[in-house]
């Protein structure tokens, strides 16, 4: 014979409480770092289908992959937009990329002039470009003031030199114009860079050591972990400028006092390829194909006897223009740059004694 029914009451306390603790198991949070991911990745799917249209279309109507010049253009234009993305994950924005590149080859071309062998020369004109990343990094990595405050006085210094060297002339490298074959070499350099560069950045332990410039604390803190991202953004940065700079005036043939400047097209690729102003975050080939949008772009509007300031203001003005929007949606789609602090575990049963 059944007794009266138990209440629940009449339940153990130990009982009850592991219901209780098991009820109340929070739910697993969303994973804010794989949204950004995707909303990168759909929109490089996208960059990827403009890019194949402009080339059918480009090609369709002119010449765009015969000859030396698409390919010498997207491989200088290419690694200075790299150059510019990089910086813009490590949160220090270099605006001397594009003087950079021309102090790279005015020194190449002299160099050159003196009949030291091309390798060497080149070898020599990369290292100051390092070297002068590396000086303003060490600036804004020990000050903390504002990386394009620093670059844009690099911009000056670089610029300055550079024009010194040359004597406000075109000198010639001595050596004859580089071929389709060495401009292929070099875009294939840009394209393993960029996207290796992308790749790299998806490992979550160099995206804390680089990224550290995009921060919620006071701006002014120094802290080591900003003084590595300056000098790995800004350093990065200026060898990438330089490797630019020489792979254009080795293709030209000669060196001026503005070959190699296209700190527009580098800020506009960059920024449409999804890297974000803020800093911080980018995709994989987003920089690659932005670069390869534009260089399509531009080459068909000077088949088509386009005014120069088409060509040379207002394709990279829209360019820089549409990036910024992009960024903006892809840091709203992301969420938070900062990974939420995780609830904490509720704490385990055990027995009561």
């Amino acid at each position: 014979m059944s007794g009266p029914p138990r209440r629940s009451s009449d339940v153990p306390t130990a009982h009850r409480r592991r219901r209780t603790v098991r009820a109340a198991a929070p739910a697993a949070p969303p994973r804010p770092r794989a949204r950004g991911i995707f909303a990168h990745l759909g929109w490089e799917a996208f960059l990827l289908l403009l890019v194949l249209l402009t080339a059918v279309i480009v090609a369709a109507t002119g010449t765009l992959f015969r000859g030396a010049q698409p390919w010498g253009n997207l491989a200088t234009v290419g690694l200075l937009a790299s150059a510019f993305a990089l910086s813009l994950r490590t949160a220090t924005p270099n605006l001397a990329v594009g003087a950079i590149a021309v102090l790279a080859g005015a020194t190449y071309a002299k160099l050159a002039q003196n009949d030291v062998p091309g390798v060497l020369a080149g070898v020599l004109a990369v290292l100051v470009a390092l070297l002068v990343g590396l000086l303003l990094g060490l600036v804004v990595g020990l000050t903390s003031v504002p990386a394009w405050a620093a670059t844009l006085g690099g911009l000056a210094l670089a610029q300055g030199i550079a024009f010194g060297l040359l004597d406000g002339q075109n000198v010639p490298t001595g050596g004859a114009p580089g071929g389709t074959g060495r401009a292929i070499l070099w875009t294939l350099v840009f394209a393993a860079v960029s996207v290796g560069g992308g790749l790299l950045w998806l490992i979550p332990g160099i995206r804390a050591a680089l990224g550290a410039n995009r921060s919620q604390d006071d701006p002014v803190r120094l802290r080591a972990a900003k003084l590595a991202g300056a000098l790995a953004g800004l350093g990065g940065s200026g060898l990438l400028a330089g490797l630019s700079g020489v792979a254009l005036v080795t293709y030209l043939g000669v060196a001026g006092p503005s070959t190699g400047d296209n700190l527009l097209f580098a800020a506009g690729a960059a920024l449409l390829g999804g890297v974000s102003a803020f800093g911080g975050r980018g995709g994989i080939a987003g920089t690659a194909l932005a670069t390869a949008l534009l260089v399509f772009a531009n080459h068909g509007l000077l088949q088509a006897d386009a005014p120069r300031w088409v060509t040379f203001y207002l394709t990279p003005a829209l360019a820089i223009l549409l990036g910024v929007v992009v960024s903006r949606l892809i840091e709203a789609i992301s969420g938070p740059y900062t990974t939420p602090t995780p609830p904490a575990p509720a704490p385990a049963w055990a027995p009561r004694r």
